[in-house]
């Protein structure tokens, strides 16, 4: 393959990911969230949490539960996701995926829980 060819393919290749209409789905998680502010800060945790390959924005909502523990933030969240690092080797995104998406949040030091009620496959669009 030629020098000029071989630029041409990659500048197209940019030019499909970034196109906006290439990303046809996005998915959200929707759950409650429980951190512990003392081991991190509620900022840290949330940064960690858009960290987590295809989560793309958190929308949070603070809830009082009935007991409630010092030290500890309660948060309604909606999560979206980007199925494109799990799609881009020509799989397809699974409800298995979201699973680990909630699994990678409950590991992230300062989440005591990120609990979703039955996980589905929600596409929201773009």
């Amino acid at each position: 393959m030629l020098k000029s060819t071989f630029k041409n393919f990659i500048k197209e290749e940019i030019r499909n990911i970034l196109r906006e209409d290439y990303a046809s789905k996005l998915y959200k998680l929707e759950g409650l969230l429980v951190t512990d502010t003392n081991k991190k800060t509620q900022t840290q945790i949330l940064s960690d949490i858009r960290s987590v390959p295809g989560v793309t924005t958190i929308d949070i909502e603070e809830y009082t539960p009935n007991i409630s523990k010092p030290g500890y933030m309660y948060d309604r969240t909606i999560i979206k996701i980007d199925p494109y690092p799990y799609t881009k080797n020509g799989k397809s995104f699974t409800i298995e995926n979201l699973q680990n998406v909630i699994d990678n949040i409950n590991s992230i030091r300062g989440v005591i829980k990120f609990k979703v009620e039955n996980p589905q496959l929600l596409n929201i669009g773009i």
